[in-house]
């Protein structure tokens, strides 16, 4: 399937989901992501969920990896709709969020930490197939910013949804995910 095809498949499929459907797999994708090895994590990047979108609800993870690994850092990105890039900052009590004219909650303060710093990242998607490619929403924010990461970053994507089996426009530019969470299990890649 070609990125567009998926993107249209499965934006219609998430509109289609009742809120009880998506609290019930927006849980199972919680009790996968418990499972994760978090050892060496300090710094772990997390996306706020653009909720009219139903995007996976990452509230919850942020609030048990506060609970369970106080130690991890848990850092949010701020958009720059101008250059397609993203600055990350740390997620603390201190930290004020607003939401940008495109329905994204980001922080609007905080202390910067480079991308290169960074040893996980929870990405957004709208579908993935059983290699690890991912289309999101095609503006590349996620390429650009996975390219200034450290090599060695866990990059993790979180779908309501299982897999296609390949995408068949995969450019050099995008970056394979390692693993991608959905409501029935983890997938390594």
């Amino acid at each position: 399937m070609k990125k567009a095809e998926i993107r249209n498949l499965f934006l219609s499929q998430r509109q289609g989901l009742a809120t009880e459907q998506i609290q019930e797999l927006d849980h199972e994708i919680l009790n996968h992501f418990r499972e994760l090895n978090l050892s060496g994590v300090q710094y772990l990047h997390i996306f706020l969920p653009i909720l009219a979108k139903k995007e996976v609800n990452t509230y919850a993870i942020a609030a048990w990896l506060k609970e369970n690994h106080p130690q991890i850092e848990v850092v949010l990105s701020k958009s720059n709709f101008e250059e397609h890039t993203l600055s990350h900052f740390i997620w603390n009590e201190q930290t004020q969020l607003a939401e940008n004219k495109w329905g994204i909650t980001e922080p609007q303060n905080g202390t910067k930490i480079r991308a290169a710093e960074l040893d996980m990242v929870l990405v957004p998607l709208l579908g993935f197939d059983e290699r690890g490619h991912r289309v999101g929403y095609g503006k590349g924010f996620y390429d650009r910013f996975l390219a200034k990461c450290n090599p060695k970053i866990q990059k993790i994507g979180l779908s309501l949804f299982e897999p296609v089996a390949q995408i068949d426009d995969i450019s050099d530019f995008d970056i394979p995910l390692d693993a991608c969470i959905t409501p029935n299990r983890i997938w390594y890649f």
